[in-house]
């Protein structure tokens, strides 16, 4: 079943620049499930551009209606409702935009895209012989991935026997010892 959003009203046309109207007619269903991720992301963006604008010309029409501004043009502005309607509309447009992009991501990728099982198993297969060196060339059919080697931690033994021995002031066999000796000879 495909949604569609109702068009655009007369007030809308109104509010809106022809270049908004278009960014805000590509923010309806059918055309908005018919974008691409990438120019979903772009209209996203070009939306949100566009009303942080007519956001902070309302902000500034406001401002100079009320006196708290100097007039940008050649008169203050006599107040801000067109450009606050403006917003309104973009925000809608906005709104159903990414709304749209959060139900995509939420989905996953498209169904195309999606790899099916065969193709990850493969994949998982690739990645086990890769480690293992290749498919069984290196090693015997049946043989373990990770054989019992009994020296395998001979580096590690002889590490502990030294730590044991050394001092904890990092002196060699008994010199250690001295400082704690002489100590406690001074002692009364």
């Amino acid at each position: 079943m495909t949604k569609h959003d109702a068009p655009a009203s007369a007030e809308e046309q109104r509010a809106l620049s022809r270049d908004e109207q278009d960014l805000a007619d590509q923010a309806r269903q059918p055309a908005l499930g018919q974008l691409k991720d990438r120019d979903l992301s772009d209209l996203v963006s070009r939306l949100r551009d566009r009303r942080n604008r007519a956001r902070d010309l309302g902000n500034r029409q406001g401002r100079e209606a009320r006196g708290k501004a100097d007039p940008s043009g050649a008169t203050a502005a006599g107040g801000n409702e067109g450009m606050r309607s403006k917003l309104d509309y973009l925000n809608d447009a906005l709104d159903r935009a990414t709304a749209e992009r959060d139900r995509r991501k939420a989905d996953g990728p498209a169904a195309g895209d999606r790899p099916d099982q065969v193709e990850l198993a493969q994949k998982a297969l690739a990645a086990k012989q890769s480690a293992a060196g290749g498919p069984s060339e290196t090693r015997e059919k049946g043989a373990p991935l990770h054989p019992n080697d009994p020296d395998a931690d001979q580096g590690k033994r002889a590490l502990a026997e030294t730590e044991r021995r050394t001092a904890p002031s990092g002196a060699f066999d008994h010199a250690g010892d001295l400082p704690a000796r002489e100590r406690s000879r001074t002692r009364h």
